[in-house]
């Protein structure tokens, strides 16, 4: 039986929205955008990912 490694990242507000904004320049689209073609469900996995990780940086920047 093998254990995995728990690994615990604290980001900064700071970090949170670099991240963020790093992921938006990466897909080259807006997050309304994304989230108008996933109500479509118009996202290739990747797309879906991106826009799953965008959630949660905003969650955590509290938006």
């Amino acid at each position: 039986m093998t254990t995995g490694e728990v690994v615990v990242e604290i980001l900064s507000l700071d970090d949170v929205n670099e991240r963020h904004r790093e992921l938006l320049d990466d897909v080259g689209v807006s997050i309304s955008e994304l989230r108008d073609r996933a109500r479509e469900y118009e996202l290739t996995i990747d797309e879906l990912e991106v826009l799953r990780k965008l959630e949660r940086f905003e969650f955590l920047a509290g938006r």
